[in-house]
Formats: C-alpha cells, structure tokens, sequence
C-alpha cells in the first residue's frame, strides 16, 4: 500500500475519441451515454472515488459489455495509458495490499458494477493477485466501510497495520492488525484489512518468510546486527533499523516486511527468543 499519483491521462478525450468511432461496436450507444459517463467522471474526481457517494449509472446492458470489452482488448491506437499503468507506473510494491507481486490492474470502484469506470484512469489501480482475490467487494454495510484509494487517501503515509503472533514460536499463527483502533479512519482501514490484504496469499507469504527468518536470521538481518552478543533490546534495535530500511526501499510504512517487523518488535518473548537462537549459532 502507498500513496501514488494517479496517472496523467486525458481520459474525456479517451472517451470521446472512442465514442466516435464508428466502426467499434459501442457506437452509437457510447456517444449517446457520453455525457452520463461524462459528469460520473467528474462525481468520481470531486468524491475520491468514495463508493458511499457514488451511484452506478444505469448503462445498457450492451454497453456495459462493449465498455467492459474495450478495457479487456483495446482497440487500435486507444487506450494506450492501460497497458502502460498496468507495467510501466514506478512501484515496486503492490499499491493495494503492500505485497511484492505486480502484473495486474485493480478496478478500484469494480467494472462488473460500475462498467462506466472501466477505463477511467483514476479507477485503475496497479496491483498484484489481491485484485482476484478480493472479486467485487469494494464497501461495506455502512460509511466509512471501504477500500482504501491509494490515489487519494493521504493517511496511507501513516503505517496502518502490524503482524500479530499466536502460538508456538517456530510455527505461530501469524494475523495482522489494525494498530491504532483510534485512527480516524479506522473503519476504512479495517474494511480494507478485511477486504484486501487477509487471504491465503498474504498468509502464506508471513509464515514462509518467518520460517526463513529462523533458518538464517543472522544471514537476512547481517547488515543491522552488532557484532556483540545480542539482547532483546539491542535485538530490537537492530529489527527497527532493518524495518526502516525496508520502508526507504519500498517508500512506504505499509509493505508486508514493514507489517513483519513491527510487529515482531512488539512481541518481546518472541525478540529474546530469537536473540538466543543467533547468539548460540555465533558461539
């Protein structure tokens, strides 16, 4: 998850120059609902895609599907900036979920449901397999419930979420957890914590990348270990520091390692236990 700027497209004139053509199976219907799409663009921008003040436009069914087609398969020399957010927008994490898979575009507001922001660039949302995974959930039973917009939520800056360890220390249940049930925006980041980032992938890759930390722990954290015999808290010391690198490299306090670490770090039997277990591989 990080805040980005959506990306810099002129998407009237994508629309318009669609509308026009003739030979595209959308035609007429497209340029008849033009200006419907139109002011749903500027409700879009003037809303931050707030899906609790936006009503889905009630397009023709024929439409919807030829708008929906254009986004699967472009048509010539249109639409360009699609391929281009999907690939080529400067992250390296997925802006969604703050996991390290790429590839896809999330429709923020879903096109199944909203098809006339199938191809409006504030709607697309690089991201990795979450996108499946979430399917067309966008809000909850009530405001503020729902995801969150890394084109326009600022409180992104802020970190939102911590692993949270139960059990035994070699195989522990690893969960995450909002970390501030106070934030101001808590029922948005908790929705979108629901929503968005807990799935089997998310859950896989914490207990994977945990079960490395204990095979080699000396060898990924080497950079930000002392070279002395380690306490819990210079341990944790050398945690924070490791998590800081992590949220420099990825520009943001919301990726997965970032999420790990903190809360690790608040786990302090969990800190001295993994002290021990480096200072013994030293010995």
């Amino acid at each position: 998850m990080k805040i980005t700027r959506p990306p810099i497209v002129d998407d009237l004139r994508e629309l318009q120059g669609l509308a026009n053509r003739t030979a595209l199976g959308s035609y007429p219907k497209l340029m008849q609902s033009y200006v419907a799409i139109k002011d749903q663009y500027a409700a879009y921008s003037q809303h931050n895609g707030d899906p609790w003040k936006l009503n889905p436009t009630n397009l023709d069914t024929e439409l919807s599907r030829r708008i929906k087609g254009h986004y699967d398969k472009p048509p010539k020399d249109c639409l360009t900036f699609i391929p281009e957010t999907r690939y080529e927008m400067p992250t390296l994490i997925c802006l969604m979920c703050g996991g390290f898979g790429m590839g896809t575009l999330d429709h923020y507001l879903p096109k199944d449901i909203y098809p006339e922001f199938a191809l409006f660039s504030e709607n697309l949302v690089p991201a990795c397999n979450c996108n499946s995974l979430r399917g067309t959930a966008h809000k909850g039973t009530a405001t503020p419930q729902r995801v969150i917009h890394p084109y326009f939520d600022q409180f992104i800056g802020d970190q939102l979420y911590q692993a949270k360890f139960d059990g035994d220390f070699e195989s522990p249940r690893i969960s995450i957890e909002v970390i501030d049930e106070n934030h101001p925006n808590f029922q948005t980041i908790q929705f979108h914590l629901e929503t968005v980032i807990l799935n089997d992938s998310t859950q896989g890759w914490f207990e994977k990348y945990w079960g490395q930390l204990l095979v080699r722990p000396e060898r990924i954290l080497k950079l930000v270990l002392p070279n002395n015999q380690l306490t819990e808290v210079t341990l944790s010391s050398s945690l924070q520091d490791y998590k800081e690198a992590k949220d420099d490299e990825y520009d943001t306090p919301n990726n997965w390692f970032s999420m790990l670490y903190s809360g690790l770090i608040a786990d302090v039997p969990r800190v001295k236990e993994l002290a021990n277990i480096i200072n013994r591989r030293r010995t």
